[in-house]
């Protein structure tokens, strides 16, 4: 069984100065998977929504996103997964991105990193 890595880039102004960020993942097309969620070097959460703090907090730090899929469904060899911010009533979706298991029960490893500005 194979392992595919996908390594994804992209960035996050935050909204307020006053309001909490809270980071989500979405694992999809059927598939099972686990998510971890770090602010620089520091774990937040592992597969729960993740509050990053507040503006002042993630300045300058990365937030980083991992989601590992193994492809359980015989039907289709796709897996995907969404991040979702939250601030305040603002949402900002990062995907679905999508990536093809080669063979039945491959892993597929995502890794998005946020560049919080």
């Amino acid at each position: 069984m194979a392992v595919k890595f996908v390594d994804l880039d992209d960035s996050y102004k935050p909204k307020t100065s006053t309001k909490d960020i809270i980071v989500d993942v979405i694992i999809g097309d059927g598939q099972v998977g686990s998510y971890s969620i770090f602010l620089g070097r520091n774990f937040i959460s592992s597969d729960a929504p993740a509050n990053i703090g507040k503006k002042k907090n993630v300045l300058g730090k990365n937030t980083i996103v991992t989601v590992t899929i193994v492809d359980v469904l015989k039907q289709t060899n796709w897996t995907s997964m969404t991040v979702t911010v939250t601030e305040g009533g603002t949402e900002t979706v990062y995907g679905p991105y999508k990536a093809l298991a080669e063979n039945h029960l491959d892993t597929v490893i995502y890794s998005l990193k946020l560049v919080n500005q």
